[in-house]
């Protein structure tokens, strides 16, 4: 797979991590309320409790504002200086440590950034759900989580569908067959209506996708049906106030009529390394690296591929924390690294070494701390590519 995909996974937390280091900048303090009205008080970060049976979201009192900061999160726990030894019930600290005292020092703030994001040494934290950790629409989330799915794509002037058999099984193959007196099919416009369900318990999770496709091609009129069932799992392997790392594996299970379009024909695996970072209370940053491997499909024209993305989402508005409005932007990817697609008027060429770059805005809608809305969009940047322009419209439930 080409370097350069690999590169944006390890280049941009760690210039982060500098930039924090390089900058100077004092770690953000988050004081704790106390006296009488410190209950109704609503916190972007949530305070302990006895027991966390699933994700949610932190509770806050309808109606009062929440303080957003867009300083870095490079602290642990709430104290003045050092970090949190021991949490009390209200989320403040009992004991402080002293390590961040060499915060004044370069090395001193880089080994703090490091030691906040690798480090398990926050007592106060209590692994919960945020819209902000999943805002994407183009990059899985790495957070476990208990929610039903409903997605509508449109796809609007995709080329060379049959590419490396990702989209679709080859073309006058196993795939649809062009008219007579044509090679391939020139331009095809699909919507995908598909039903997802995620299952969580503590840091695993199993889901399942089921979707439905419509498409009009030219050169082969149009096909429907369901499409490749998915299924697959997740498992957090690390979660710290300021990074999460999962590992996510998916299976494609050939169910869709290929002759249709609306299927590849052949069994697929993906697995997928998952990434989220903290940047500041109301920026987050999503990463993923995906690797597509087909499993009896055609042998000339099935190839592995990697998807990659890279996704910033930030808090715009907050009512409440149960009641917000998230943007975010997506940078995506595939990288062909072989297998073969049918061109209109050369025929038969190979996948390998060519990549296509997307990107799209968003934006979501959370409601009642359980029902979300999100629209998106994603434009080719890419000579080559899927869909031209492609709009995804999600509505979400959580339980």
């Amino acid at each position: 797979m080409p370097s350069s995909s690999l590169c944006r996974f390890a280049i941009l937390p760690l210039m982060w991590l500098l930039g924090i280091a390089a900058v100077g900048q004092e770690p953000l303090i988050l004081p704790q309320p106390s006296g009488p009205s410190a209950a109704g008080t609503p916190q972007l970060l949530p305070s302990p409790s006895a027991t966390l049976q699933q994700p949610e979201y932190p509770a806050g009192t309808v109606g009062e504002p929440i303080v957003l900061s867009d300083q870095s999160l490079t602290d642990i726990g709430y104290c003045d200086s050092g970090y949190c030894g021991s949490c009390s019930d209200d989320g403040s600290c009992v004991s402080c440590g002293t390590n961040n005292a060499h915060n004044d020092t370069f090395s001193g703030r880089l080994y703090s950034a490091f030691s906040a994001a690798l480090c398990d040494g926050d007592p106060c934290y209590i692994p919960e759900w945020h819209l902000l950790e999943s805002a994407s629409f183009w990059v899985d989330s790495a957070r476990t989580q208990n929610r039903t799915r409903v997605r509508w794509d449109y796809g609007i002037g995709m080329i060379l569908p049959d590419r490396s058999e990702y989209f679709m099984a080859k073309i006058g193959g196993k795939g649809p067959s062009p008219q007579p007196g044509s090679a391939s099919i020139n331009r095809l416009d699909y919507h995908e209506m598909s039903f997802y369900t995620e299952t969580a318990r503590g840091k695993f999770s199993m889901f399942t996708v089921t979707p439905y496709r419509s498409l009009y091609m030219e050169q082969a009129g149009h096909g429907a049906g369901f499409g490749d069932i998915q299924i697959g799992t997740k498992s957090m392997l690390h979660d710290t106030r300021m990074l999460q790392v999962t590992l996510q594996t998916t299976t494609s299970i050939p169910t869709g009529r290929a002759k249709h379009g609306v299927g590849t024909g052949h069994v697929s695996l993906e697995p997928a390394l998952l990434m989220g970072l903290a940047l500041t209370d109301r920026d987050f940053l999503q990463a993923q690296a995906a690797e597509w491997i087909p499993l009896g499909g055609d042998s000339q024209y099935a190839g592995a591929l990697l998807r990659w993305g890279v996704a910033w989402n930030r808090i715009v508005w907050q009512r409440d924390a149960k009641n917000l409005m998230t943007v975010n932007l997506d940078f995506v990817g595939w990288s062909f690294q072989d297998g073969a697609y049918t061109d209109p008027v050369l025929g038969t060429q190979s996948s390998s070494n060519g990549t296509y770059v997307y990107v799209g805005p968003g934006t979501r809608f959370l409601f009642c701390g359980k029902f979300e809305f999100g629209i998106g969009g994603l434009y080719a940047l890419s000579e080559q590519h899927f869909a031209e322009h492609l709009m995804r419209t999600e509505l979400t439930m959580r339980y």
